[in-house]
């Protein structure tokens, strides 16, 4: 195995914890740093405070948040006066990293094997062939293997 697939498998592996440990969890309906400040009992006029900023910074903070417009460093600055720690991650929405690629080595394989058939029907010769679905699936596999370049294209 190359380094470059080992590497990728460790990913993928991170990934897919990651994906596993987030699904105990959602995000509060008022924002985990509210959330926080409620569960530690630190009030905005404390925490901002600490932030060396107005307690309107902090609320307005709070509201970035609810709206998703907060950045992860602002957020992070938040954490850390509540001694927090921020942890964010990048997961599949659905399954498993090896979905997603498989997903898409799905796609590569239709068009490809779409495309011999048709050039094979044109010539007749199309008898005793395998399903397309069943073609499609064993080519996926071969190109998820071997991840060609162009591979996300």
């Amino acid at each position: 195995m190359s380094v470059s697939r080992a590497k990728q498998r460790q990913a993928a592996s991170k990934i897919n914890r990651a994906a596993e440990l987030s699904r105990a969890f959602a995000r509060p309906l008022g924002g985990w740093i509210a959330t926080f400040q409620e569960a530690i009992g630190m009030s905005a006029p404390v925490l901002a405070e600490r932030l060396g900023m107005s307690r309107n910074s902090v609320y307005s903070s709070v509201q970035n948040e609810q709206a998703g417009t907060i950045s992860l460093n602002q957020l992070d600055k938040m954490a850390e006066a509540m001694g927090g720690k921020l942890v964010y991650a990048i997961i599949p929405r659905d399954g498993a990293v090896e979905d997603i690629v498989m997903t898409q080595a799905r796609v590569k394989a239709r068009r490809i094997i779409q495309r011999t058939r048709a050039h094979m029907a044109l010539e007749e010769q199309t008898e005793g062939l395998r399903s397309q679905d069943e073609m499609i699936e064993e080519l996926a596999g071969e190109i998820a293997r071997e991840m060609p370049r162009d591979f996300w294209r």
